[in-house]
């Protein structure tokens, strides 16, 4: 008899995720998922704070084994790079998931340099879309950690898409297609010498119009939601559907 893959989702706190339906959509194989939030209903999303949630993560991912579950996917960015200072340290949190839970693991921010990294490319522009400076440069710093040349970094405020002072919660659980759309195009026009786009923030979704913006752009893109599709299907050997882009060949 055939195992069904059954990925287990660590989600953030204080939002609901699209990947729990969005990912069976996007292989052409039968998949099982599970989910774990991270339960913190006070969480302020400071840097510092998702940087000290390694216990809540270890938590779900042992939660997530006892449900059978064959692999943990964390979902969010700075859950793997908040506070860290290199590569490595970046890596031993998802290793430290692993090893509490005797599962292999992934986390987002370390998919984004994996995808990057396979995709066989240095010079790099970054779409950090609603994040604001702090998050911006903090990411940015983590990239460059990871060896990677950026052309160029902005946010939605730099990209005169929102006001100067707009605030992430304003527009973090609000993005649209078009402004989102609208955002990639800003970026691929400042960077034209760039090999990809990273486009980060777990808000800001791109499985409806990833193939579409690549064409456009004709570069391929790495987005923090749907390159943890592509590592999660690459893990188990699935077949991505052309909704993934370049990914589905990657």
């Amino acid at each position: 008899m055939t195992t069904i893959p059954t990925i287990g989702f660590i989600t953030p706190p204080l939002w609901f995720e699209p990947a729990l339906t969005e990912f069976p959509t996007v292989v052409e194989e039968q998949v099982r998922i599970q989910q774990a939030p991270l339960l913190l209903p006070n969480f302020d999303y400071s840097l510092k704070s998702i940087a000290s949630v390694q216990e809540h993560l270890n938590l779900c991912a042992r939660s997530l084994k006892a449900m059978e579950c064959q692999l943990i996917a964390q979902i969010g960015s700075p859950f793997s790079w908040a506070g860290t200072n290199s590569e490595s340290e970046a890596e031993e949190r998802c290793l430290i998931m692993q090893r509490e839970a005797n599962i292999p693991c992934i986390m987002t921010g370390l998919t984004i340099v994996n995808g990057l990294r396979t995709l066989g490319v240095k010079n790099i522009a970054v779409n950090c879309t609603y994040y604001d400076a702090d998050w911006r440069d903090n990411f940015a710093a983590f990239l460059r950690n990871c060896n990677f040349n950026l052309l160029h970094v902005s946010n939605l405020a730099e990209q005169r898409l929102t006001e100067a002072d707009a605030k992430m919660e304003d527009y973090g659980w609000s993005m649209t297609d078009e402004l989102t759309c609208k955002s990639i195009l800003k970026v691929a026009s400042a960077s034209p010498d760039a090999e990809a786009i990273v486009v980060t923030g777990t808000g800001t979704r791109t499985l409806s119009i990833l193939a579409e913006m690549e064409s456009e752009i004709k570069r391929p893109i790495i987005a923090a939601d749907t390159i943890l599709y592509w590592a999660i299907a690459r893990h188990f050997g699935l077949t991505l559907k052309s909704s993934l882009g370049s990914l589905a060949t990657l």
